[in-house]
C-alpha cells in the first residue's frame, strides 16, 4: 500500500491538541483533590499565600501543595506572583471553583469526571459486549456531584426565570397548585422552587434510592418536609392521573431506560389544563453543528455516563443530544397536544413547555 504524506501542519496542530487535553485531564483529577480537601475554599477566604503557608494552614503535605498550586496556577485556576511566590485565588476563580452558590460554580464538575473515569473497566467491557455501566455503580459521589454541578443554576433559573415564562403555571403555583418532577434527584430544584411557593405542594419522583434519601434530609433542613414529598418511582410508573399543574423534568429524560413512556406517564398525571417543563441541552440536533468544546464536553458525558446507565437497563440509550425537533415528535408520542421551547436564553439548557 502506498505511504499517503501528512500534512504536517495538521498533525502538529493534531498533536498540540492531544498534548492540551492530556494536561487537561491531569488538571481535572488535581482540582478534584483540591475540591475534596477544601484547598479552593480556603484560599477563597485569605490573602495571597506562599505553598509552606497554604500547607500549613489545610493541614497538607507542603511538598504535594507546592506542584497542586503551580499545576493549577498553569491552568488558570490560580494566580501566581513570582515577587514573593505567593498563590491566591480571585473573586472570579472563587466564583467557579470555590463558591457553591454562584451558578457559575464548577467544582461538581471535577467531582463527575472523577466517578466517570472509575466506571472505565466496566465501560470498556460495554464497549466490546454492549449494554451499560449502571447508575448505582458510580456511586453516591456521582448523586453529589450532580447536586454540585445544577443546584446553584435550578435555584436561580426555574423559580424566577423558568416557570414565570409560563403566566398562567406561574400564578397557579403563587396561589397553591400540585407540582411534580421526574428525575428529582436530590431536590436539587424541587426544593427551591418549594421554598419560593410556599402555597404550593410539591412531589419528587426517582428510581435512584440514595438521591431520594438525600432529598429527603435536605427536605427537613429546609423546613418543607410537610409540602414537599420525595418517592422512588420509575417516572414511567407515575401512581397518578389528572392531579398536577406543572409536571418538570431537568437534564434527565435522555438519561432514562424508557424515555417515551416516562413522558406518556407525564403527561396522564397532568390536568388537562397543566403543562410540563423540560430542559435538555443546548445543543443542535445536528453533529456538525456540534463540532465545538462543548459539543466535546456533552458527547462525552453521554458516552461515560447518560447513554450507559439507559443501556444498562436494556433502554434506549438516547444520548444527551437530543435535539428541538425529536424532543418535539417525542412529545407529540406521548399524547401532549402542543410543544414549544420557551425565550428564555441559558447557557446550558433549551426549556421546552408542553401541555395536554
Amino acid at each position: 500500500m502506498a505511504s499517503i504524506a501528512l500534512d504536517r501542519e495538521k498533525t502538529a496542530a493534531l498533536t498540540r491538541q492531544v498534548g492540551v487535553d492530556f494536561g487537561a485531564a491531569l488538571t481535572v483529577a488535581l482540582a478534584y483533590i483540591g475540591d475534596r480537601l477544601g484547598i479552593f475554599k480556603l484560599m477563597a477566604s485569605g490573602p495571597p499565600m506562599t505553598s509552606s503557608q497554604i500547607a500549613g494552614r489545610a493541614g497538607l503535605n507542603e511538598r504535594y501543595i507546592r506542584e497542586w498550586a503551580a499545576t493549577m496556577a498553569a491552568a488558570g485556576y490560580l494566580d501566581y506572583n513570582p515577587v514573593d511566590a505567593t498563590f491566591r485565588l480571585t473573586p472570579e476563580q472563587a466564583g467557579v471553583l470555590a463558591n457553591e452558590g454562584n451558578t457559575f460554580f464548577m467544582g461538581g464538575a471535577f467531582q463527575y469526571a472523577v466517578a466517570c473515569y472509575r466506571q472505565i473497566p466496566k465501560l470498556t467491557e460495554a464497549f466490546n459486549h454492549g449494554g451499560g455501566v449502571p447508575f448505582t455503580d458510580f456511586g453516591p459521589e456521582i448523586v453529589e456531584a450532580i447536586e454540585r454541578l445544577f443546584r446553584a443554576g435550578y435555584e436561580t433559573w426555574v423559580a424566577q426565570e423558568w416557570i414565570p415564562a409560563v403566566p398562567d403555571i406561574h400564578q397557579r403555583l403563587t396561589a397553591g397548585a400540585e407540582v411534580a418532577e421526574v428525575g428529582c434527584g436530590a431536590g436539587q430544584c424541587l426544593i427551591p422552587v418549594a421554598i419560593a411557593s410556599p402555597k404550593s405542594r410539591f412531589h419528587g419522583y426517582d428510581v435512584d434510592a440514595t438521591s431520594i434519601e438525600r432529598a429527603r434530609e435536605k427536605a427537613q433542613r429546609a423546613g418543607v418536609a410537610d409540602r414537599v414529598n420525595f418517592e422512588q418511582v420509575a417516572g414511567e410508573d407515575l401512581p397518578v392521573r389528572d392531579r398536577f399543574d406543572l409536571a418538570m423534568a431537568f437534564n434527565c429524560i435522555h438519561d432514562m431506560a424508557r424515555p417515551r413512556q416516562v413522558l406518556a406517564s407525564v403527561c396522564r398525571t397532568l390536568k388537562p389544563t397543566g403543562a410540563f417543563l423540560w430542559s435538555e441541552a443546548n445543543a443542535s440536533e445536528r453533529l456538525e453543528d456540534n463540532l465545538n468544546p462543548q459539543g466535546r464536553t456533552l458527547y462525552g458525558a453521554s458516552a461515560m455516563h447518560c447513554m450507559t446507565v439507559s443501556l444498562a437497563q436494556g433502554g434506549e440509550g438516547l444520548g444527551v443530544v437530543i435535539g428541538k425537533e425529536q424532543a418535539r415528535q417525542m412529545a407529540r408520542g406521548a399524547g401532549f397536544r402542543s410543544f414549544a421551547e420557551l425565550p428564555v436564553k441559558n447557557p446550558y439548557h433549551r426549556i421546552f413547555v408542553a401541555r395536554r
